[in-house]
């Protein structure tokens, strides 16, 4: 219930109270002043005194309205229109208007908040600043280091035609390549997801997960399975001194009716939310990749409308807070849980990266990467 709300039903009950009060006083009086008819006609001045009261009763009800009416108009006046006007402000600089000054002339205490929301928005402005004009140098300086972030970036493939929604993040641990990357690839069956989590972070890890970009994308592109996938990125790897790496690959049908097919390897559990809200987890089926080969198992679910599915990097769940908790499996779930209302995919993937860093102190130590899968209804 809104603080406006709130004060309505407080005011509106007071009111009451107040009318109450009177009215019984009023009542009573009248009862006793009847009762004392005779007693009245014969004093004149008691019946005077009498009609005072009657008068000032009269009044006391008709001030306490005013005051209430006052405190209302005051209270709106003061207190309520203030803070709509710092909330449009800040709905403003949170939609994208980030030169949006945010002030309030009064009250104080309400315009001191005001401030702090103000230097606050001013820093986001410097960083914002700060970080264009690193992307500028960036594009300008090394070339090569904007193609391999580009190259690493997931595609941009329309799939609301079969009613899948997909949104991810992946932040770099330090500069602006990470080993992590996901994507979205086309199949003559449907589409596929795949994210791969290289070990250890930079140029040397964005360069292995390049390589093995390179080698999913044209299998799975070509039809090959998710297994067959696993087995040739594995054999590609034998005569390269590489780093390991994790991956998972879930094919999606164009057919709903179709199950989902998917291969982890190695990588950490996926969870598949149903309609209903029942997590399944989506463990390991096989080996990480490194050369030496191994051996995958496929795994099917029905990826029906209302479902999600949840994928993320072990830099996310390692990440810690000051007392040395990791943020893990239970505080994913959590986010999932209390985000499981958002609209799509894209509000859920926000939820889960904010929730991680808001207590982190060990964020930038691992690459993070988070992707979520909605299936419409309706769809």
């Amino acid at each position: 219930m809104t603080l406006r709300r709130r004060l309505q039903f407080f005011i509106a009950f007071f009111a009451v109270l107040v009318l109450a009060a009177a009215t019984w006083e009023r009542y009573a009086y009248l009862q006793a002043r009847a009762e004392l008819t005779e007693a009245l006609a014969q004093d004149i001045r008691l019946d005077e005194v009498a009609n005072e009261l009657s008068s000032a009763l009269s009044v006391l009800i008709f001030i306490s309205l005013l005051l209430l009416a006052l405190a209302w108009i005051f209270l709106e006046r003061w207190v309520l229109a203030p803070l709509d006007e710092m909330r449009t402000e800040l709905r403003m600089v949170a939609s994208g208007t980030i030169h949006q000054v945010i002030e309030v002339a009064s009250p104080p205490e309400i315009q001191l908040a005001a401030a702090d929301a103000e230097s606050m928005r001013q820093n986001l402005v410097a960083q914002i600043d700060l970080a264009r004009a690193a992307w500028q140098g960036l594009e300008q300086d090394a070339p090569l280091v904007t193609s391999m972030r580009k190259a690493l970036s997931p595609t941009a493939m329309d799939t609301t035609n079969i009613g899948i929604d997909v949104a991810g993040q992946t932040l770099p641990a330090s500069g602006a390549i990470a080993g992590d990357w996901w994507d979205v690839i086309r199949t003559p069956r449907g589409i596929a997801l795949a994210m791969v989590d290289v070990t250890g972070h930079g140029p040397e890890a964005g360069v292995f997960g390049l390589q093995i970009k390179a080698v999913m994308a044209a299998a799975l592109s070509a039809g090959f399975t998710p297994i067959a996938v696993m087995e040739r990125v594995s054999a590609g790897l034998v005569d390269i001194d590489a780093l390991l790496a994790t991956a998972v690959i879930l094919e999606i049908p164009n057919d709903i009716s179709a199950p989902t097919q998917w291969v982890n390897a190695g990588h950490p559990a996926g969870y598949w939310i149903d309609k209903n809200h029942l997590i399944t987890s989506l463990n390991p089926t096989g080996p990480m990749l490194g050369g030496f080969g191994g051996t995958w198992q496929s795994q099917e679910l029905f990826f029906g409308a209302g479902d999600r599915i949840v994928l993320v990097s072990d830099g996310l769940l390692e990440t810690q807070d000051e007392k040395g908790e990791e943020f893990g499996t239970r505080g994913l779930i959590s986010s999932v849980i209390s985000g499981q209302q958002s609209l799509n995919s894209a509000d859920l993937t926000n939820l889960i990266v904010s929730t991680a860093r808001q207590d982190s102190v060990t964020w930038n130590r691992d690459d993070v990467s988070v992707v979520v899968i909605s299936r419409r209804l309706g769809e």
